[in-house]
């Protein structure tokens, strides 16, 4: 053992026997008492044996001072060994101190060191996390990249074909063009000749005329005639009259009026030679005029075969611009866009929900006033506008139980509406925790007098097999595969394993948004695997579910409700709650 550690052990145990003995006077004791000395039993003994009693007390005081001596020698020994113990011992206390520090700071850097090699570990343990998320990261921009280039080379293949069938098209318009421009020459050209015939025929027609006005004349002549002979009719009666009286005389006046009678028939056989003439003039005239109104009629089928070539170039023109449009709308239905461009569109038309409600809180059931707030956005679906959010955290919460409300009121507001959206009423859908909240208002209307734009559902959401997904809580968002539930189409899964986030750490939640790679809605997390799937929401909402609100809300209906819709949600599979 140590020489100085067994000097302190010595040391301490003189001390301990030091503080164990006692120097009291015994209970018990007897004292002097009226000049009378106090004799111990031993000298009595003595004294009895037949000893002197100043022998043994002579005895007893030479011995008494040989032991005064020696302990006043051992005394002043063990004083001064005593110094020399506690020398040593504040020596060993100054040594032990000194070694203690030594100790405390070799611990100190020990535990530094112990720190240090914690921090070490730690920071290696997240260098080869973040190690490990970049090359998941690597491999998913390499899956996303190899995908990429394969929807980059499908667009290139369509893009060519129909850069081709542009080509063909402006070939196939400008032959149509030149058959065109050629057709209107044909036009120009029977036009004028239908001109000319026009004008040949308002010849004729003013031949005609005037033959008109010739044969009139002769008509008019021929009845002048006619009226000569009724004269000369009577005339001749008038003389048949005076035959009788003069018979001699008959032959002679027989062969003037038989003479006069040839001489009037000459003239009728001329005048019906005449008359003969002007109806075959008149028959030759309305034979040309049918022969130019054939013309006109022939002219007029060819610039009515000219239109109906005109109108079969414009029909095939028109099919092949529709045809062509089909086309590009068909490519732009399966162009997609950035997450950014997603993200960016939600941020510039996203809305303030707020709702302000008074219900019962605490163990006494004391009425407090609460305002809720949370950005959505506005959805349409044909001449329908709505909002769709999650009921956590707000009024008409069910988990982990219902509030008991009083009265609640609501509003929309945004910077790009000119005045807020009063919220009239909300229902549950067949998911209660999912909300709608219609908004009473047409969507052509709201888009005229705000700059905000409206959200759509996808009319094929599996057109494509990657989702964006929007924390609408603190602005981040990530790009992930999902899938249509193998059970219930009501519902899709979000994939976390190929989650490629833009805005670092982030973990999709209960209510953010999930949009198509087309900018479109698909639905909201119910939870961290599952969205609600926005389709056929009219037959979705829960029936009597339909909660008006302000100065017509109902609360004891509204209570009642809540509590119902709160024991429906153990009717969900438990993958969906």
């Amino acid at each position: 053992m140590n020489r100085s550690l067994l000097l302190v052990v010595c040391d301490f145990l003189l001390l301990s026997i030091l503080g164990l003995a006692r120097f009291d006077v015994p209970k018990g004791a007897e004292y002097e008492q009226s000049g009378k000395k106090l004799v111990s039993a031993e000298v009595i003994e003595r004294i009895s044996d037949g000893e002197n009693y100043d022998d043994v007390v002579a005895e007893l005081e030479a011995t008494n001072e040989t032991l005064l001596e020696n302990l006043s020698s051992d005394k002043d020994d063990l004083v001064q060994q005593k110094l020399e113990l506690e020398e040593q011992i504040a020596q060993r206390r100054e040594e032990l101190a000194e070694k203690e520090k030594q100790i405390e700071s070799r611990d100190e850097t020990i535990a530094q060191n112990e720190a240090a090699i914690l921090a070490a570990k730690k920071e290696s343990e997240e260098l080869e996390a973040q190690r490990q998320e970049i090359e998941k990261k690597r491999e998913q921009l390499l899956q996303n990249n190899a995908a990429s280039k394969k929807e980059l080379e499908l667009l290139a293949k369509n893009l060519a074909e129909a850069k081709k069938k542009s080509e063909e098209l402006a070939a196939l318009r400008e032959k149509q063009q030149k058959e065109a421009e050629s057709v209107k020459v044909e036009l120009a050209a029977t036009q004028e000749k239908a001109k000319a015939e026009e004008r040949a025929a308002a010849e004729a027609k003013a031949l005609l005329q005037e033959e008109k006005k010739r044969s009139d004349a002769l008509v008019a002549s021929t009845t002048k005639i006619d009226e000569r002979i009724d004269t000369l009719n009577r005339d001749l009666k008038e003389d048949l009259k005076g035959v009788g009286q003069e018979l001699r005389g008959v032959g002679q006046e027989l062969k003037g009026v038989g003479e006069n009678i040839a001489g009037v028939g000459d003239k009728i056989a001329t005048v019906t030679n005449e008359v003969t003439s002007v109806k075959e003039d008149v028959s030759r005239v309305g034979e040309e005029v049918q022969g130019v109104k054939e013309t006109v009629s022939n002219v007029s089928e060819e610039v009515a075969g000219v239109g109906t070539k005109v109108e079969t170039i414009q029909q095939d023109v028109a099919e092949n611009a529709a045809e062509q449009k089909e086309n590009f709308r068909q490519l732009s239905e399966r162009q997609t866009k950035s997450v950014n461009e997603i993200f960016s569109k939600y941020e510039e038309n996203k809305i303030k929900l707020t709702f302000t409600y008074s219900h019962n809180s605490g163990l006494f059931g004391k009425e407090s006033t609460t305002t809720f707030s949370m950005d959505t956005i506005i959805m349409v679906d044909g001449s329908f506008a709505y909002s769709l959010v999650h009921a956590k955290d707000s009024p008409f919460k069910l988990d982990p139980r219902p509030r008991k409300l009083i009265k609640v009121s609501g509003e929309i507001t945004s910077p790009k509406l000119k005045a807020p959206i009063p919220v009239k009423e909300i229902a549950f859908m067949d998911d209660p925790r999912i909300l709608i909240v219609p908004l009473y208002i047409n969507p052509v209307d709201l888009k005229k007098t705000s700059s905000i734009e409206l959200f759509n559902s996808p009319e094929n959401p599996h057109l494509f097999s990657e989702a964006v997904v929007v924390d609408a809580k603190d602005g981040r968002f990530g790009q992930t595969d999902f899938v249509r539930d193998e059970r219930d189409s009501r519902y899709i899964k979000v994939k976390h394993t190929r989650f490629a986030f833009v805005t670092g750490a982030f973990d999709p939640g209960k209510g953010d948004l999930v949009f198509s790679q087309k900018g479109e809605v698909l639905g909201i997390l119910v939870n961290r695997d599952y969205a609600f799937h926005v389709k056929n929401l009219g037959a979705r909402i829960h029936s009597g579910s339909r909660t008006t609100l302000g100065e017509t809300f109902d609360s004891s209906k509204t209570n009642l409700l809540t509590v119902s819709l709160k024991k429906k949600l153990f009717g969900l599979s438990n993958k969906f709650r």
